[in-house]
Order: structure tokens, then sequence, then C-alpha cells
């Protein structure tokens, strides 16, 4: 059924340079800490470009809820149109070329109000990286030897400073970041996609473990930390 909900979507007077990641400010992060607009977007960004009618079937809602919810996600910058795919009848969606990021730390400290969204929105990425890893233990058989030997799926526990911590992780984003250069136009819809590509997940986290320096296995205060 093609989607000809009217277009009430507000626009933006200085939209930001279409594959820039989206920070998200505290408006932005309170559109997104809905469970399904959050689930529409992580469709898009999984699937590729979509319209509100077919997300209508995939997530069991009505054609003119999941219409609504994604103009919410257009109006914050999340999601942009893609006037170049189908027939002109249908809108069409894609998530938005250079995704988005949450300072989520930064605003809980300087923003409190923020708080409650920013766990909604920390639950659902952890709740969804979750759920596609036990999928990709369930069926990884399907996908046949070559695949299973590209993936990983490991847990390291190296001891770091600080500083090598930090090291560690700029050198994964480099890395990252260069595939993410390579391969961005495709995302875009600006290149084709070879035969055989399928979209990949890849989860990058780096962050300390144990208990918190000046505390004790009890959370109680042990004394002033010192930084090695």
């Amino acid at each position: 059924m093609p989607d000809e909900t009217p277009d009430q979507t507000p626009r933006t007077a200085d939209p930001l340079p279409a594959d820039e990641c989206r920070v998200l400010d505290a408006a932005a992060l309170k559109a997104l800490a809905h469970p399904l607009r959050f689930r529409l977007l992580e469709r898009l960004m999984e699937r590729g470009p979509s319209t509100a009618s077919e997300l209508a079937r995939e997530v069991g809602e009505s054609s003119g809820s999941t219409s609504y919810h994604l103009r919410q996600l257009a109006a914050h910058e999340l999601i942009v149109e893609a006037p170049d795919i189908g027939t002109g009848r249908d809108r069409w969606w894609r998530a938005r070329p250079g995704g988005w990021t949450l300072e989520g730390f930064e605003m809980q400290q300087n923003q409190p109000e923020t708080a409650h969204d920013v766990d909604v929105v920390l639950d659902e990425v952890r709740r969804t990286q979750t759920e596609r890893l036990h999928r990709w233990h369930r069926e990884a058989h399907l996908w046949g030897s070559e695949w299973v030997d590209g993936s990983i799926d490991m847990i390291s526990r190296p001891i770091l400073t600080r500083g090598e911590m930090r090291q560690m992780r700029d050198e994964l984003l480099a890395v990252v970041d260069r595939w993410r250069s390579a391969v961005g136009e495709r995302s875009a819809g600006r290149a084709p996609v070879p035969d055989g590509a399928v979209p990949v997940t890849l989860v990058l986290d780096v962050f300390p473990s144990g208990d918190p320096p000046g505390r004790d296995a009890d959370g109680d205060q042990a004394g002033t930390a010192t930084s090695p």
C-alpha cells in the first residue's frame, strides 16, 4: 500500500552535511528514545532503504504509525529520503549516511534531565546487539564456511594504563574509519553494491573492567586513587 500520509516533517534551517555523523543533542536523543523509532532506524541501517508500508508489515504496526515515526526521525536528521528509489508513489527512506553517536556520559553529567533518555537508548543499543549476536550463533552454519572463517567473536582482557587504552581505541577506530570511507558510497546509495556483499555488523567496545579506582570490591571508598 503506498505511503500517502501528507508530509508534515518539520524542516531544519541548517541541515548537517549528508555524510557527517549525527551527534545526538537532547532533542534528537528524546526522539530516538522510543523503542519503535529505534527499531525502525535499526531496520533501515541493517537492511537498507524501505517505505513506511514495508516497515509496518515487518514490525506489526500500521503504515500511518510508522510513517509518523519515520518523519520524526527525519526531523532530527537520523534518516533521509531516498528519492532515487521506487516509482514515485511510495516515499522511501534510508538511514543517514555517517550514522549517529551518543555522548552519553557527558550528557548525563552536564544535562541531567537527559539521563532517562540516555538510559533508554543505551538499553536499546545493547538489546539489539545481543539479539544480533544470538541470531549469528543460531544461523552461522547457514552462511557457509567462508563467511564463518571471516568472522570473529572475541573478548580480550589486556592490562592497560589509561593512556594505553586510549591509544588502542584510537588505533581501532582508525581501521574502522578507513573501511567506512572506502565503502561509504554504497551506504549512501551513490555506488553499486558488489554481488555477494551483505551488511556486516561490527561491535567495538573498549572500556575498563573490575572495580573503579579508589573503591574496594564491596564498592566502599578505599582511599585516593593515583593513575599509573
